[in-house]
């Protein structure tokens, strides 16, 4: 497992839920030329999946905020949860001043969508793993 991976794997142990940031254009909704169908079901896949184990859905996006209906519609239409849109989902002593929001991990299709959702599938099956041997041990 790489270390991206191992970075992430231990941060779900430590929180028992991880902040995904994921982008909307080209990573969930196909909307330019440089959107690759199988990237984005693989991506939805994973958000799907990381969900069900534990993790906060947050869109981020350079989208208007008249948008944001429509993105939490498509969302809900594919069933993924959107937990906060270009907002931390949770209270944090960081990342609340309307900078940068604080997340475990992101998806987005223009920074190495592909790579990111190897780091994630390899991180949530190891944490998958893991909250079985819990399940079994007690």
């Amino acid at each position: 497992m790489c270390v991206y991976s191992k970075r992430l794997f231990r941060e779900w142990i430590l929180y028992g839920k991880i902040v995904l940031a994921v982008d909307f254009d080209d990573t969930l909704y196909p909307w330019g030329v440089l959107g690759n169908e199988k990237d984005r079901a693989k991506a939805i896949k994973l958000i799907k999946e990381s969900m069900q184990v534990g993790a906060y859905i947050v869109i981020f996006t350079a989208s208007d905020k008249e948008r944001y209906n429509e993105i939490i519609k498509y969302c809900r239409a594919l069933g993924i949860t959107i937990d906060s849109i270009n907002q931390n989902p949770i209270d944090l002593p960081f990342g609340n001043n309307g900078g940068k929001i604080f997340y475990n991990h992101n998806l987005c299709d223009r920074s190495g969508l592909n790579g990111s959702l190897k780091i994630l599938n390899k991180a949530l099956k190891q944490y998958k793993k893991y909250k079985q041997k819990l399940i079994l041990t007690n």
